[in-house]
């Protein structure tokens, strides 16, 4: 059975890479079953946002933007709708006067 502990583990023990493919197979069981846990977190939310960090840490800022989106659409009051309005407004974030000083 998959918990929110058991998620935060394999992040913390595994490289980026190595927490990234640990996670695939739970967030394919989780899309394809009950996703909450037994005080009502929606797990799925949680680990595509844990996924979309590691992205965000491995460099595709593409990928970790879609899987905060994800997350936002599976849980809109979760991590990941947090997650996507920050990295949206770091994408937005633009200085002409910072570029060619």
């Amino acid at each position: 059975m998959v918990t929110l502990q058991s998620i935060k583990q394999i992040i913390a023990e595994n490289s980026a890479a190595e927490a990234l493919e640990k996670l695939q197979p739970i967030i394919d069981e989780l899309k394809m079953r009950e996703n909450f846990d037994s005080r009502g977190d929606a797990l799925l939310a949680v680990v595509l946002a844990e996924k979309g960090k590691l992205m965000w840490k491995l460099g595709d800022k593409a990928e970790a933007i879609s899987c905060y989106e994800a997350s936002a659409q599976e849980d809109p009051t979760g991590p990941g709708a947090l997650l996507l309005e920050h990295s949206n407004g770091i994408m937005d974030y633009f200085n002409p006067d910072l570029l060619n000083p």
